[in-house]
């Protein structure tokens, strides 16, 4: 029996075995663009998952979903870690951004939108200190810079490929190319300017999703789709939110803004959305970062 295979259990070993394996994370910091109480930039901690066997490559930045980005225990949450992993077996580096921690804050799921002490502004602005901070780094491509986010952070994945955020206004850097993965894109389809995407977005939701709904993911991108703007969404069928996770759906009733209310949301994985998703996202970062 191999060491993956007797270390991760049989199906993550032969996913992570194929891919290959990404050295060990490297806790890094970096200042984030947002003035931290209108002071000094606010310092951000990341996590660096670097390709094995590549001296420069690519970079994805990866931001956590509202519960943060790592456990009770300080470990980084499983779905990064099998992300990084399958990113890093196509050669890419990932850096994920720790937004919470810094703040003094380990999560916001439990928290109503207009109570939070952390919002999408805060976590674009940590964004695009990422890209300078990668753009920076001697083994990252200059340029070659996308992102992914899962629920809040596929919220800030979809806000920072908006042409009107102020650090684009600004003539800052942006992605490559970004994956938002069931974002909350009431707010997005809503705000005034108009979001308008200044480079591919591919967003991915679920039909049955009551904490994000797909309805205004599904109006975003027909708009977008109009001013012929790279956007792509995929919408999968009898799929709730976090459908690409490995545990059952269940409903968390300590979460009560969604459309249920007192009710709860559902969250958990499906298996058939999960490998599609999965391979979608290989294909998009493939044609955006390496033009195949």
């Amino acid at each position: 029996m191999s060491a993956c295979r007797s270390i991760l259990g049989a199906f993550s070993a032969l996913l992570l075995c194929a891919a290959g394996l990404a050295q060990a994370q490297e806790k890094v910091q970096f200042p984030s663009l947002d003035k931290w109480q209108g002071n000094a930039p606010l310092t951000i901690d990341g996590y660096w998952f670097k390709p094995a066997g590549k001296e420069k490559s690519a970079a994805i930045a990866m931001f956590h979903g509202c519960a943060g980005g790592l456990d009770k225990k300080g470990q980084i949450g499983a779905r990064f870690r099998e992300m990084a992993e399958l990113l890093n077996g196509m050669g890419y580096g990932v850096l994920l951004i720790d937004s919470f921690n810094p703040r003094g804050t380990r999560e916001i799921c439990t928290t109503r939108p207009n109570q939070r002490e952390i919002h999408e502004e805060q976590r674009w602005m940590d964004a695009f200190g990422a890209i300078d901070y990668l753009n920076s780094r001697p083994d990252v491509l200059p340029g070659k810079i996308a992102a992914i986010g899962f629920s809040h952070g596929g919220t800030n994945a979809l806000e920072v490929m908006n042409a009107s955020l102020p650090p684009k206004l600004a003539g800052k850097p942006g992605f490559v190319a970004s994956v938002a993965m069931y974002p909350g894109c009431g707010d997005t389809v809503r705000a005034s300017p108009e979001f308008k995407a200044y480079g591919p977005l591919l967003i991915m939701a679920g039909e049955l999703d009551d904490w994000t709904p797909a309805e205004y993911c599904i109006r975003l991108a027909k708009r977008s789709a109009g001013r012929g703007e790279p956007v792509e969404l995929v919408v999968y069928p009898g799929a709730y939110h976090g459908f690409d996770m490995t545990s059952p759906v269940k409903v968390r009733t300590d979460v009560t803004h969604g459309r249920n209310g007192g009710a709860g949301v559902h969250v958990g994985g499906q298996p058939e959305a999960r490998a599609d998703a999965y391979k979608r996202i290989r294909e998009f970062f493939a044609r955006q970062l390496d033009g195949k």
